[in-house]
């Protein structure tokens, strides 16, 4: 197992049995912290040892402002490693997989929600923490393999993804776009897709949203190309040869353009403020979600079952 990460590795040492009487003297006595309020839920971040340290700082931001209980757990091969608490957030490094599911059954607030945030481990580790989980946010950097897994548990949690949250804004403008009767006459004759992505596990999510829950969608060709930008999306291009909607981040990466040129509608260019959230602000976002995300199921089966088309590999 290797190091774990500085942001996981803060807190004090104690007895597992201690971990409740731990948190709650440690957020008493801290003085500077931001006045309690109401706990909402427990976070479980898993993952590998590298990618705890990013969660564990969106956590303690949360856990400080007093919203949820954070707890990390890397995988290792101890079945009872020392726990460290640092304020409302807890972290189990190096926790063999067997005993994953009795240390968060033990250590989440029963009475509120738990939200899984997978980064990544054994994906048949998963099975046993979507029957403990209201909600599971996936965030695998190739999460093929865990996207496979989810779809068999779909009906025993809420299930999500960090990039499909990302594509929020995308997806919202793109539909915005059918808003206008003469797009969506036209739209029945666009044949092709053109994305242009930095991430092409996000264009593949984003091709296949398209393709499996519009009308028109069974004569796309896609086509991916390699963005240049830090943004997931650059541009998205839906028509035919003579008509096009259009999606493009502008040069400064701090705005979105959209443009319509469609038969019987004049050209019209739009341009809105893109939505950044840190990482902090992405899981909170999801934590006010409760309901299943019946597009995203649909979305991710699409993806898996036309990896060719849709270029995941």
């Amino acid at each position: 197992m290797s190091t774990p990460p500085a942001e996981s590795d803060r807190g004090k040492e104690v007895p597992f049995a201690k971990i409740g009487e731990m948190m709650a003297r440690s957020v008493c006595q801290d003085t500077s912290a931001t006045p309690m309020r109401a706990l909402v839920a427990t976070v479980v971040a898993i993952g590998p040892a590298e990618r705890l340290g990013s969660a564990a700082a969106a956590l303690q931001i949360l856990g400080d402002a007093g919203t949820v209980r954070g707890i990390l757990i890397s995988e290792g091969n101890d079945p009872a490693p020392t726990p460290r608490v640092a304020g409302n957030t807890v972290a189990l490094h190096g926790l063999k997989a067997p005993y994953i599911n009795n240390a968060v059954a033990a250590l989440r607030l029963s009475s509120l929600p738990t939200a899984v945030w997978w980064r990544g481990g054994r994906p048949e580790t998963l099975d046993g923490l979507a029957q403990l989980a209201e909600r599971v946010i996936l965030d695998e950097e190739d999460p093929e393999a865990i996207w496979e897994r989810a779809t068999r548990l779909f009906d025993d949690s809420a299930f999500s993804d960090l990039r499909w949250a990302r594509l929020t804004q995308c997806r919202a403008l793109m539909a915005h776009f059918f808003d206008i009767p003469e797009v969506l006459a036209a739209s029945f004759g666009f044949t092709r897709l053109q994305i242009r992505a930095a991430d092409r596990v996000s264009a593949a999510l984003l091709a296949a949203w398209l393709t499996s829950t519009t009308r028109f969608g069974k004569g796309f060709t896609v086509e991916v190309q390699n963005g240049k930008s830090e943004a997931p999306i650059e541009e998205i291009r839906l028509g035919d040869a003579e008509q096009e909607v259009r999606f493009r981040v502008g040069e400064t990466g701090n705005c979105v353009e959209t443009s319509v040129s469609v038969k019987g509608h004049r050209d019209a260019l739009r341009i809105v403020p893109l939505v950044a959230a840190s990482l902090s602000d992405a899981i909170t976002d999801e934590l006010r979600i409760r309901a299943r995300d019946l597009a995203f199921e649909r979305t991710v089966r699409a993806v898996l079952g036309d990896r060719s088309r849709l270029k995941l590999r």
